[in-house]
């Protein structure tokens, strides 16, 4: 992996290059913001270290373009502030972490290492391709049975290849992703560490040919033959296709089928409440029962889509929270909101609602001739894509920030080649994590070694017909969703089922606890993504178990979604001041949480389709 230091205390960013380089990271440093920036146009990164104060610009201001110019690796704040406000302007101009000068070297290089795993395409402990497997926390190989040794640079060349087995890298790559600016090698001796990485692996039993050459374009890992599968916490399909609007609609449907019998024997429990209450007879327990259930009401129904009934159901929580005898006015309000609830779980508004679900991936289709896009447009939505037709790359380049495609199609028009380059290159810019699909006739070698440089993923004929694409983009696209673990904690199992069921056409690794007493055991066992919690839970609360979390090293950067009835800011400002990554109120989750979950778990997309550096 390769790190930019930006920092002018040359004496300082020295011994902190010294003890990166020796764990396995190629290193560049830049002493001024201007010197920054020109690494960047050479260099792909996988982290940046950046000083708050520079010789020609403010790290804040530095950060802020970087994030403008679309750079969206992890950054690392230096400051030598350690007043607040300090810290909240690195986290507001998009650093995702800060240090506070003096700082100790191991605690600022475990925190890269933490966000550099946060941003890994995974956080399990283990590469593997077949019967090869590298631990990156540890450092060991081994291929079956047979530990393999070695250098500094084989072992982080494997690694490269395995963080991406299925990107070809040609030798500048290889060069530019670990080797510093300053001591790059000849291509001689690239090829001298991959012979002797082939020997280590032959000698382990692997293939010879395990590190495929790809002639005239550079090397990567052979492709794994049908029956060399690949474990499934390991593997990139998702699922068998992307979950359409109908998938969704349905599985939310049949879950509330299949829960709301609990949920109206709930409702009984508050009639009961309200009926006693009205009549003078409403005793402590009573009470209790019907707060308890109008807490589970109002997760549960927000879960299956009855926005309303939730709200109901959490202001009867919070009525029956009160000391009684209560007032003539909150008698009548239960009373109310009992008939209210029990209208809009009649009425059936929650799971059978027509409202938009997360929506769809969205493949941009650009310069294609207009008898193209009606039948590829007719393919996508048959497999739960949408196409949208753009003209020109220009246009392309106007709609990208608006449309946020999931993948893009381009059609080259060989008369235009030097008018359409800068436009190309800004859209590969634009579309550094996602598949990124050339349609040409040009056959000429350096041309597509051209393409294949600023991060063209496949190159198709124009013969291609539009239902091979399509094809060809959902495999892409089921490759940058890997299989993540998400692991949600609640203490409702209705909620837990709901949720689901609404997760899984979405080929998540779905992991579940009703028991927040034992996440600790869980997170061990099962090593997630991605946590789920709820708020209001027995023995701890999901804002004490967040706490805990982000004060342990292993846990810390373990991205973590608040799932919960809670909907004031006053709850949502203490989700974030305790770590929270997002907070959704469960009001909203059948229309925002896989989306949302999918873009937290994006950034790992980034080192599966890597843009080749140096152009």
């Amino acid at each position: 992996m390769r790190l930019l230091l930006v920092d002018d205390d040359e004496a300082l960013m020295d011994t902190l290059m010294e003890s990166l380089i020796q764990q396995r990271y190629a290193v560049d440093v830049a002493i001024d913001g201007e010197t920054a920036h020109d690494f960047l146009a050479l260099f792909s990164y996988d982290l940046i270290v950046l000083d708050m104060v520079l010789p020609d610009v403010d790290g804040i201001s530095l950060c802020r373009q970087f994030r403008q110019q679309g750079v969206d690796v992890p950054i690392l704040m230096l400051t030598a502030q350690e007043a607040n406000i300090a810290k909240v302007q690195a986290l507001d101009s998009g650093a995702d972490d800060y240090v506070v000068k003096p700082f100790d070297f191991d605690e600022l290089c475990a925190r890269i290492r933490a966000l550099l795993r946060r941003d890994s395409q995974s956080t399990t402990a283990e590469l593997i391709w077949g019967k090869l497997c590298l631990k990156p926390q540890s450092f060991e190989v081994s291929y079956g049975e047979y530990p393999l040794h070695m250098t500094p640079k084989e072992y982080a060349m494997l690694e490269l290849f395995l963080r991406n087995p299925n990107h070809v890298f040609s030798l500048n790559a290889i060069i530019d992703n670990l080797w510093s600016f300053e001591d790059p090698p000849s291509g001689d001796a690239v090829r001298t560490h991959i012979k002797g990485l082939r020997q280590k692996l032959k000698a382990g039993g692997a293939p010879k040919d395990l590190i495929e050459t790809v002639y005239g374009v550079g090397y990567r890992l052979k492709p794994l033959k049908t029956d060399e599968a690949i474990p499934s916490e390991q593997s990139s399909v998702a699922s068998e296709s992307t979950p359409t609007q109908a998938d969704i609609t349905i599985a939310v449907t049949r879950a509330w089928e299949n829960h709301k019998d609990t949920m109206h024997e709930r409702l009984s429990v508050l009639e009961a409440t309200a009926t006693a209450l009205a009549s003078g007879h409403l005793n402590v327990d009573l009470q209790d029962a019907g707060r308890a259930q109008a807490h589970k009401l109002a997760g549960s129904l927000g879960c299956f889509g009855f926005a309303d009934g939730s709200r109901f159901a959490r202001e009867l929580e919070q009525l029956l929270q009160l000391e009684a005898p209560l007032g003539d006015d909150h008698v009548s309000r239960v009373s109310t909101l009992v008939h209210h609830l029990r209208q809009n779980l009649n009425e059936g508004a929650g799971a059978h609602s027509t409202r938009p679900m997360a929506p769809t991936p969205q493949v941009m289709v650009i310069g294609a001739d207009d008898g193209f896009n009606p039948p590829f447009a007719t393919e996508a939505l048959a497999r739960g894509l949408h196409s949208v037709a753009v003209s020109t790359l220009a246009q392309a380049q106007d709609q990208f920030t608006t449309h946020h495609p999931d993948a893009v199609l381009v059609w080259l028009d060989q008369a235009k080649e030097d008018a359409i380059q800068p436009h190309l290159q800004a859209i590969a810019q634009h579309a550094q994590t996602i598949p990124l699909v050339i349609v040409t006739d040009r056959n000429d070698f350096s041309q597509r070694l051209q393409l294949v440089q600023q991060g063209v993923d496949r190159i198709l004929p124009t013969s291609t017909s539009a239902k091979r694409m399509v094809e060809e983009v959902q495999q892409m696209l089921k490759a940058t969703q890997a299989a993540s673990t998400v692991l949600i904690v609640d203490d409702d199992a209705q909620v837990l089922d709901g949720v689901t069921t609404l997760l899984s056409p979405w080929g998540f690794k779905l992991e579940t606890l009703e028991y927040p007493a034992q996440l600790w055991q869980m997170l061990d066992k099962i090593q997630p993504d991605l946590l789920v919690l709820d708020i209001d839970m027995p023995d701890a609360n999901g804002l004490e178990l967040c706490q805990v979390l982000r004060a342990d090293d292993q846990w810390r950067q373990l991205p973590i979604l608040f799932l919960t009835i809670h909907e004031d800011r006053g709850t949502q400002h203490q989700a974030f001041n305790v770590g929270a990554d997002d907070f959704i109120s469960k009001t909203m989750m059948a229309t925002e949480l896989p989306l949302r979950i999918l873009n937290r778990l994006r950034r790992s997309q980034q080192q599966r389709y890597p843009r080749a550096s140096g152009q």
